[in-house]
């Protein structure tokens, strides 16, 4: 399952970059965790359009949260440990 599948089959979600004040279409899930608060299996997911994905991509690494980046509507894989990424 993605972020994108639907109960009914056709069914689009509408999906915009979570960068504040962004409206663009997002064409990237960017999936990160905070360690200190979230078990290692938690995925937390924002979308991003093609000019926002490195911004929010460098604004959490920068914090240290592990971060994976994967086209949208792309089968998320597991977040690597803090520090590694």
């Amino acid at each position: 399952m993605t972020l994108f599948d639907s109960s009914a089959p056709g069914d689009a979600i509408p999906s915009t970059c979570s960068r504040a004040a962004c409206r663009a279409s997002a064409t990237w899930t960017v999936a990160w965790r905070n360690p200190r608060i979230h078990s290692p299996e938690r995925k937390k997911l924002w979308l991003a359009c093609d000019e926002h994905r490195d911004f929010l991509e460098t604004y959490l690494s920068s914090r240290g949260f592990p971060v994976v980046v994967v086209p949208a509507g792309s089968e998320v894989p597991q977040l690597p440990q803090a520090g590694t990424a």
